[in-house]
């Protein structure tokens, strides 16, 4: 079973991590602007395509990695790179760190 101490540990190492590469972005919720959070963007794969008939889709996603503080939530858009990003996640274990996932919007 993992102490305090544990946890605390765990948050200063990713804290680490992220400050290595790190990002500020302005997360859009719905009519409302967030101020700036820092994160560190990660790719999530090489992303897909798709191909039907008469139509192609593209998707390419990145994992957000912040504090336990960050305010995140599925749906919020923000832009980073030159592109727009939508929080398709945002995993629920926030005892060390906050991670969500985003995937481009075209």
């Amino acid at each position: 079973m993992l102490t305090t101490s544990d946890w605390t540990r765990m948050a200063a190492d990713l804290a680490e991590v992220r400050g290595d590469h790190s990002a500020s972005i302005t997360i859009r919720r719905g009519d409302t602007t967030l101020a700036a959070q820092t994160v560190r963007i990660a790719r999530r794969g090489s992303g897909g395509r798709r191909d039907s008939e008469g139509a192609q889709e593209s998707r390419s996603g990145v994992i957000v990695c912040g504090a336990t503080t960050l305010d995140i939530q599925v749906d919020d858009r923000f832009t980073t790179g030159g592109r727009l990003y939508r929080v398709t996640l945002v995993r629920p274990n926030r005892s060390a760190d906050t991670q969500a996932e985003a995937e481009v919007v075209e």
